[in-house]
């Protein structure tokens, strides 16, 4: 996996690969890119949310040092299985602050020699986050796109 972040564009392409407009309910909030090892080396954030832990201030921190002692026991359980298997893994993490409780989905990808994690999230009555739409704004470059 490069060390180097991927552009604006870059992202954009990327993900205009996988998704479509219409898929708008279960675009991920951050996007997060891992080395083997553990460390963030990218993240993207295609709508724009409050993040929790600080957002592109985790870059170059592992998983252990960005997230608190349990959550990040459990992501890292599951990066490592996700590395071993190279198959796709999903999990939920639970985050409280300020009084309000948000719950994580974190969908795990092997991608190239890491990991390449697509974050959700929802309160813990299953309200979303952030409610989207596949005429929001922060979704045009996923119409740009000609389909075959």
């Amino acid at each position: 996996m490069s060390m180097s972040r991927w552009s604006q564009a870059s992202w954009e392409s990327f993900l205009s690969q996988i998704f479509r407009p219409e898929q708008a309910f279960i675009f991920p909030h951050k996007i997060f890119r891992w080395n083997f090892k553990g460390i963030y080396e990218d993240c993207f954030f295609p709508v724009p949310c409050q993040h929790l832990l600080g957002g592109e201030n985790i870059l170059g921190k592992s998983i252990q040092e960005a997230l608190p002692r349990e959550a990040g026991r459990t992501l890292q359980h599951a990066f490592r299985r996700t590395l071993v298997t190279q198959s796709p893994r999903d999990l939920q993490l639970i985050f409280s602050k300020r009084q309000e409780t948000r719950v994580a989905v974190v969908r795990l990808f092997p991608f190239q020699s890491g990991v390449m994690g697509f974050i959700t999230d929802h309160f813990m009555d299953g309200r979303p986050v952030i409610m989207l739409s596949p005429k929001d704004p922060s979704l045009a470059f996923l119409q740009d796109v000609a389909r075959v």
